[in-house]
């Protein structure tokens, strides 16, 4: 299975990638930057004045990135704004997420009365079906008890919704100059979506194939 869909080792890179970036550009906006961007982009971006007085200009950044460090901010006011607010403070600064052995899914679903737990929660959580995985001694999140405590499991589901609209086109032969950004401008495409259905593509050339929807 691929990795990138294990939410533990996913978070323990991005962790790692994150600390690396910052302690290649010293500033934790430039490293949100990098983390969106690349950090070659970045680094060619500051040559070109992308911070004047320590200060971002935000209009040289891809549309995207800088949509993704304005939504970084605007979470933090909300998380800061809110931190003594009652609706927020009844719930205890624990872990709602625990790790076990995939092995051990069926006795802790017992021990702890996870029965109503619906299997797309876990699949959700943990980014593939872990009930239905072979390597059973793979580290999968489960809900702790203090997440049954504060939240109904009953209430809650990730199944995916069936699209009516169906993809007007499939695929994408590139032309000179097209790149991922463009394309996915052009189709409404999130980028994340785009990289995810091609992996095998860093650069865009003329000719290539470039699938845009499942």
């Amino acid at each position: 299975m691929d990795d990138r869909k294990n939410a533990i080792k996913s978070t323990q890179v991005a962790i790692k990638y994150l600390k690396y970036l910052h302690n290649e550009l010293n500033d934790w906006n430039l490293t949100l930057a990098a983390y969106n961007w690349g950090i070659g982009s970045v680094k060619k971006a500051l040559k070109r004045g992308l911070v004047t007085n320590k200060v971002i200009n935000l209009r040289k950044l891809p549309r995207e990135t800088r949509k993704y460090l304005i939504a970084f901010h605007h979470l933090n006011r909300i998380i800061a704004q809110n931190k003594n607010n009652y609706e927020l403070s009844k719930f205890p600064n624990v872990e709602y997420l625990v790790r076990i052995k995939q092995k051990d899914i069926t006795d802790y679903i017992a021990s702890n009365k996870l029965k109503d737990i619906d299997n797309s929660v876990l699949k959700h959580i943990n980014g593939y079906d872990v009930l239905n995985s072979t390597n059973t001694n793979r580290e999968i999140l489960v809900p702790s008890l203090e997440f049954q405590k504060y939240f109904s499991i009953k209430e809650i589901s990730y199944k995916k919704s069936v699209s009516k609209n169906r993809c007007s086109k499939r695929y994408h032969k590139a032309r000179y100059r097209d790149t991922l950004l463009k394309l996915a401008r052009k189709y409404k495409i999130k980028m994340d979506s785009l990289k995810e259905m091609n992996p095998h593509i860093s650069f865009l050339r003329p000719g290539m194939s470039v699938k845009l929807c499942n």
